[in-house]
């Protein structure tokens, strides 16, 4: 490949603008009013983390805990100032 073909190319791809992208997971106002009053008694704990499991037969079910950190494939979701974490294969 020609340098000014890899310069096109480029210069391609810069003038490209990102296109903002939907949230993975929203929650209704009453549920993040919930979900920070369960908060209030766990200080160590900084939001929920949310993943879908496989679970024998029965299919897909949700996991839900609460977070104290954020894990290297969560896909993080601010909302409302609470912080929600989703297992980025779910």
């Amino acid at each position: 490949m020609s340098a000014s073909v890899v310069r096109a190319t480029i210069r391609a791809v810069s003038k490209r603008k990102l296109q903002p992208t939907r949230a993975a997971l929203t929650l209704t106002p009453a549920a993040v009013h919930k979900v920070k009053k369960l908060l209030q008694d766990k200080p160590d704990h900084i939001g929920l983390k949310v993943a879908v499991r496989t679970r024998g037969c029965n299919g897909l079910s949700y996991y839900i805990e609460y977070a104290k950190s954020k894990g290297p494939s969560d896909e993080e979701v601010l909302q409302d100032d609470l912080l929600l974490y989703c297992f980025c294969r779910s």
